[in-house]
């Protein structure tokens, strides 16, 4: 069996959260593809594992042009998917507008894995519509006067549980063979 890792990402985020699912696969060697570069071959693949950031309330071009141009082909395999987003609250709305019905459906299971607000990564504009958002998630978590803080972060046991059910999509398919 042959694991491929297609992302698409922005600031580091995602790449790092594959970084930690690849060692958290144990004994498994993904193929690992950043849509920026390439757009790899489905056909050698049994597994598939897609993901992506959330930039603005939309996936990077090359992933949203991947999910349509091989939405069919994505459908025919063991299929996992995950997103990033600074935003954790909204993952959810995220995972439903961004990722195809059929996909969804399909999917062995849709991830979130966390996220990370990267100012220094980004254009001064850029910087100032996170700089206002992050401000009223602040703002937003003041309770009678006390905060308690819940910025987004990578969350390794949502990477872990990825992990697990890509090890039993392994099991499983090695038990058809």
């Amino acid at each position: 069996m042959k694991l491929l890792i297609v992302y698409s990402g922005k600031n580091g985020t995602v790449r790092e959260c594959i970084r930690r699912l690849e060692i958290a696969l144990h004994n498994i060697r993904p193929t690992v593809v950043c849509l920026e570069q390439e757009t790899p071959s489905l056909e050698d693949f049994d597994v598939v594992i897609v993901g992506g950031s959330v930039y603005f309330g939309r996936f990077r071009p090359a992933l949203r042009r991947f999910l349509k141009e091989q939405e069919q082909a994505l459908s025919q395999k063991a299929l996992g998917m995950f997103l990033c987003c600074g935003l954790a609250h909204e993952w959810e709305y995220y995972r439903e507008k961004l990722f195809p019905r059929v996909l969804r459906d399909r999917a062995f299971q849709t991830l979130y894995f966390g996220g990370v607000l990267k100012l220094e990564a980004c254009s001064l504009f850029d910087r100032y519509v996170l700089h206002s958002m992050r401000a009223s998630i602040l703002e937003s978590e003041i309770n009678d006067g006390e905060y308690t803080p819940s910025l987004p972060g990578i969350l390794p046991e949502n990477i872990e549980r990825m992990a697990t059910y890509i090890r039993q999509e392994f099991v499983r398919n090695d038990r058809h063979l």
